[in-house]
């Protein structure tokens, strides 16, 4: 195989698949066989809403892309997507990660080049991921093979394509990276270590966090002035400079966002550093699920209506993308089913598992209840009840028009 790719997720399968369009030789390897089969099978969403499936089922039947579960076998090139999801403390869980590194190093060749593209903290590659394919392979990182991290940078729903961010441990290592990114995307911009690639998609998923955070701490100051946040927002857009716009919501949610500032207040108190602005947004962005229940509540009793049934609009922490990692609604989810019954419509989320257990199955989007609540406004989500309608999407819960 020329490359292998492995993690088959949202920013896995897209890679697997630009280097297979690119006329490279692909394994795609993936941990779920049940996720093999179903990119196999070509099952309807297998594509993540991040990979076009005209473009996978081309891939699948040129025979540039295979598919296996589990197994890594040599290669030139190794492109590494595994998960790194955050655990309690602000850090994350490099288990996966660990363990797809110590597997590629079996097999890993002289002249080969390995490239970690999960999300990972400043000092994670070189000081844990490297030493690993050294120990494993026998070999030496930066002499007898390549190194290089070029972090995840998709966003799910966009197609404007994203510049790729990459450093290699050494000058040749990233050489040889660029050059194989440059087959795979149309612009790849270079810097000079692994330190800094790993804190550029830190700091600029916690710049959105901050500013998301800012958003919505405006929104609760326009509500309570009696000011439309989006005029003010609107206004303040005609700014050419110095100004950029994010919205308010019902907080971040996703893989990168919130995940990436934990990582960021993380590794500043590793350093005896202390980060004031990213803490306040974090609690800011925690602290919204809550403040959009307390709002809902608020508004049911002046209009006088029980929230006995209540029926959630979208699930999945962004319009148009089938992911539901860290999705705000699904916290608001939990929380209203210790004191109501509540079911939900999504056309990306066929089923949903809350904190308890319990399995939640999508259902009509007209399904009887109380109050509807619209947490992600999907484009082709439109309330079909007479009941309430309570909005969620801009950072406060109002009667939706």
């Amino acid at each position: 195989m020329d490359t292998v790719v492995i993690g088959l997720g949202f920013t896995g399968l897209p890679v697997a698949v630009a280097a297979a369009t690119a006329g490279l030789r692909v394994l795609g390897v993936d941990a779920s066989a049940e996720r093999v089969r179903h990119i196999t099978a070509r099952t309807p969403g297998c594509g993540l809403t991040t990979v076009d499936e005209t473009m996978l089922a081309e891939a699948l039947e040129s025979g540039l892309l295979s598919l296996r579960h589990n197994e890594i076998v040599p290669a030139g090139s190794y492109v590494l997507c595994v998960p790194t999801p955050p655990e309690r403390h602000g850090g994350l869980d490099t288990g996966m990660l660990v363990a797809a590194v110590n597997r590629v190093g079996t097999v890993l060749g002289r002249g080969a080049l390995v490239i970690i593209q999960s999300t990972c903290e400043p000092g994670t590659v070189e000081e844990v991921l490297v030493p690993r394919l050294e120990s494993a392979s026998g070999l030496k990182a930066g002499i007898d093979f390549h190194v290089a991290h070029s972090p995840v940078r998709t966003d799910p729903g966009n197609t404007t394509p994203t510049p790729r961010v990459v450093a290699g441990l050494t000058p040749t290592c990233t050489e040889r990276a660029v050059e194989l990114l440059q087959r795979l995307c149309a612009e790849v911009v270079a810097v000079s270590t692994l330190r800094a690639a790993e804190l550029t998609k830190i700091f600029e998923n916690t710049f959105r966090m901050v500013n998301i955070s800012l958003a919505n701490e405006l929104a609760a100051l326009c509500r309570a002035q009696g000011v439309n946040v989006h005029e003010v927002l609107d206004a303040a857009g005609s700014k050419p400079f110095g100004f950029l716009r994010h919205r308010p919501g019902p907080g971040a949610g996703g893989d990168c966002i919130p995940v990436s500032a934990g990582f960021f207040t993380a590794s500043a108190r590793r350093h005896g550093l202390h980060s004031p602005v990213v803490d306040a947004a974090i609690l800011v962005n925690n602290a919204m699920p809550s403040h959009l229940l307390h709002r809902v509540r608020g508004k049911l009793a002046e209009l006088g209506v029980p929230m006995r049934r209540v029926h959630v609009l979208g699930v999945t922490y962004k319009p148009g993308v089938a992911n539901v990692r860290q999705s705000p609604a699904l916290r608001v989810i939990n929380e209203l089913s210790r004191e109501a019954v509540v079911t939900y419509h999504d056309p990306f989320v066929p089923n949903l598992v809350l904190d308890n257990g319990t399995t939640l199955t999508s259902g009509p989007v007209d399904t009887p209840a109380d109050v509807v609540l619209i947490m992600t406004r999907h484009a082709s989500l439109t309330p079909g009840t007479t009941a309430p309608v309570i909005d969620c999407t801009a950072g406060d819960a109002e009667l939706a028009a």
